[in-house]
């Protein structure tokens, strides 16, 4: 059984639909990419399954059971973790408080999260130095850096992570995603990125989606080699990529 299930799954914001019957699965233990332009519904896909935007039809399953239209406290409980994009670190506390915050969910004592929160700069030493600088004087890199910890705080079965590289220089880059990689190991990931190259880097399965639809899914070596996905992603998206197959 899939860890995660979406079956038919329609999203509407007002008149707006964002996502249109999109189904797909997650195992246990995969990286999971989904790609797509802005507007695609990408992050509404996460949303939808952090329990921050209500399906309007269809259904979300973890673990077996239906999560759609829970609230974002019930599912975080169940083990599933959402970083959104933007990082959203509070300027005003220091980085270990900030990490310490996602564990707020869990029966834990303060000495407990603090305790984990500096096991955390094993897995993210280019910040440890930062551990007690506010919020507001990290760059961009950092700030991303601090948001996946403390995702990764609430101990998720499953972690969502909306766009990790935007806006960051590649080197940094490469270093969201080496950490990803050890993720994996105990974590399974839902990655939405616009960086094909980097979001298939590292996943087991990959699929597309344009105007709220699914368009393909494969492996990323069968995305890579479809003529549509490699002019979309490495030539720069222009035409939607209407000669994919529909998944």
């Amino acid at each position: 059984m899939p860890l995660l299930e979406i079956n038919d799954l329609n999203v509407r914001y007002g008149e707006i639909v964002a996502l249109r019957g999109v189904s797909f699965n997650v195992e246990e233990g995969q990286v999971v990419t989904l790609l797509g332009a802005n507007g695609a519904g990408k992050s509404t896909t996460l949303r939808a399954i952090s329990g921050l935007a209500k399906p309007a039809s269809g259904d979300i399953l973890f673990d077996g059971k239906s999560i759609a239209g829970l609230g974002p406290e019930a599912i975080v409980r169940m083990g599933i973790s959402h970083v959104p994009e933007g990082r959203r670190v509070f300027p005003g506390l220091t980085v270990k408080e900030n990490i310490m915050l996602g564990g707020s969910n869990r029966k834990a004592s303060k000495a407990e999260l603090s305790g984990e929160a500096d096991a955390m700069f094993d897995l993210f030493p280019d910040i440890r130095k930062f551990s007690g600088a506010l919020g507001w004087t990290l760059s961009g890199g950092q700030l991303q850096m601090v948001a996946v910890a403390r995702g990764l705080m609430a101990k998720p079965r499953l972690l969502l992570l909306d766009e990790p590289s935007l806006g960051l220089a590649p080197v940094i880059v490469q270093a969201v995603f080496r950490i990803i990689t050890e993720i994996r190991l105990s974590t399974t990931v839902l990655l939405v990125e616009q960086n094909a190259r980097m979001g298939l880097s590292v996943a087991d399965q990959g699929y597309v989606l344009e105007t709220g639809r699914i368009v393909l899914g494969g492996k990323p070596e069968d995305l890579w080699a479809n003529e549509a996905i490699a002019a979309a992603y490495l030539g720069g998206h222009g035409k939607p990529a209407a000669g994919l197959a529909a998944h």
